[in-house]
């Protein structure tokens, strides 16, 4: 490692471990499937469960602490630029590879998809039950009967993973999804470096925000989440048409449209960007017909080459069934709801659809300003703050959305993300979700509060001792002292 990077050798080793920690621990506490033998992704008894908690959420802590000082050096200047940042990225993804999902088991409703899809049923109709087998009974229940909200180029690289590995293989079927994950992230790191180097505002910078964030690391990498994909897409897209390539661009932001919905956001937020200028309003209409013209050709093409139809765009309002907490709308919904019954003004589901409708309408709203301001504000700017307003305001969250608003506002005001509320947020975001993608309970709450803990006390050790000593006056050379006076 070379002068510059070796600045920064401490926080690289300490993630490194904080990684491989969070993947050991999944062996006992991630998201782990059902009817797999022991040994292999095999669901532990409660002994293992509390050790695999507290051991994964020692990793998180480590990896955060990592992620937190390696932000300060790379605003001070001394992280040594974009090399060992990305050395610093592949050390922490790697160790998440080999491990069982962590955060969620959404990627077992992917692969039950995929899987219903390779036998030419209707993802859009038909729920996982329809499915049967391991994959199916992997999915959480809530989401057995409940269609694909996905769009078909997301289906479409299921199937394929499933094509690959059977669907009676459900490990190697997640690690299929995964290894489609990382690549989508090595495609978000490509563009972002490209992306921060034409705005000028630091591609280590944007490295450290967008694809060290530690929600990249445990929800796109260890719970092989499709946004991973969408995000590499997307910035891939506001690339091109960073560069004046409106054509490809389109065509990459439509195809990322197809994985998933929202990063409509960002072509929507690009073509005002492209359309916008001093040239006479014949030659923008002309611009944006040509854009409307490529994408509508793009979105055809796509949903037929997918062979899945147009359903999706009716089921985007599934995950809306489910109420989480970080969904400001629904919790307001409950407010209103409980309050509305017990003063007798109405019923708690009006108070509750309301409070939802007014949310969308909202997030609605803050698109349709944001791509306004798009010529002035910069396309990824725009997209950032429409989607991070949208996410916000929507009737369902969960702590990876928070990824839409961020990769792109990486890209372009790094320095923004790096301040301190920013980076509690990313912490809160990460912390809130128990490695099984479900909520604590009384054996694996207290499990982490003391694996996190103990990693918590370790680290500020650990910085106590490798804060440098002051020097006192009388060790000062002086030559020194005769300079300063």
């Amino acid at each position: 490692m070379s002068a510059a990077g070796s600045t920064v050798r401490a926080e690289v080793l300490l993630g490194t471990l904080g990684s491989a920690l969070l993947g050991a621990g999944g062996w006992g506490s991630g998201a782990l499937p059902r009817g797999v033998p022991d040994g292999v992704w095999g669901r532990p008894g409660a002994p293992l469960l509390c050790v695999g908690v507290a051991v994964s959420y020692a990793g998180l802590v480590l990896l955060i602490a990592a992620w937190w000082r390696l932000g300060r050096r790379v605003a001070d200047g001394t992280a040594g630029g974009w090399r060992p940042l990305r050395r610093a990225l592949w050390c922490w993804v790697l160790p998440l590879v080999p491990g069982p999902l962590l955060g969620s088991s959404d990627a077992y409703s992917y692969l039950a998809q995929g899987a219903l899809a390779g036998r030419g049923r209707d993802v859009y109709a038909l729920g996982p039950a329809a499915l049967g087998g391991p994959l199916a009974a992997n999915v959480p229940g809530i989401w057995h009967d409940t269609p694909a909200p996905y769009g078909p180029l997301s289906v479409a690289a299921a199937r394929a993973v499933v094509a690959v590995t059977g669907e009676h293989h459900v490990v190697a079927a997640a690690l299929g999804l995964r290894l489609l994950a990382v690549a989508g992230l090595a495609l978000l790191v490509w563009a972002l470096r490209r992306l921060a180097e034409a705005a000028g505002s630091g591609a280590a910078g944007a490295l450290w925000a967008g694809a060290l964030n530690p929600l990249v690391l445990l929800h796109l990498v260890g719970g092989a989440h499709n946004e991973a994909l969408m995000l590499g897409l997307m910035a891939a897209g506001l690339l091109a048409f960073r560069r004046g390539r409106r054509c490809v661009g389109t065509v990459v932001l439509t195809a990322a449209v197809l994985v998933k919905a929202p990063a409509v956001v960002a072509l929507l937020c690009a073509a005002a960007v492209s359309v916008a200028g001093r040239d006479g309003g014949w030659r923008r209409v002309r611009r944006a017909a040509g854009i409307a013209v490529v994408a509508a050709t793009a979105l055809v093409a796509g949903v037929a080459g997918c062979g899945q139809g147009w359903g999706w765009l009716w089921t985007l309002r599934t995950p809306a069934e489910v109420h989480t907490l970080l969904s400001l709308s629904t919790d307001a919904g409950h407010l209103l709801g409980w309050a509305a019954q017990g003063l007798g003004w109405g019923t708690a589901a009006g108070a509750m659809t309301a409070a939802r409708l007014a949310g969308l309408l909202v997030g609605l709203g803050a698109v349709g300003y944001w791509v306004r301001c798009a010529p002035r504000a910069g396309a990824e700017r725009a997209t950032g703050m429409a989607l991070l307003v949208l996410v916000a305001a929507a009737p369902v969250a969960q702590p990876w959305y928070a990824l839409w608003a961020v990769v792109p506002l990486a890209a372009v005001s790094w320095r923004r993300l790096a301040g301190r509320g920013a980076r509690a947020a990313v912490v809160g975001l990460t912390l809130v979700v128990m490695p099984s993608g479900q909520g604590p309970t009384w054996v694996s709450g207290p499990a982490a509060v003391v694996g996190g803990a103990v990693a918590l006390a370790a680290v500020l050790r650990w910085a106590s001792k490798a804060r440098p000593a002051p020097v006192p006056a009388a060790v000062v050379p002086r030559a020194a002292a005769t300079t300063r006076r």
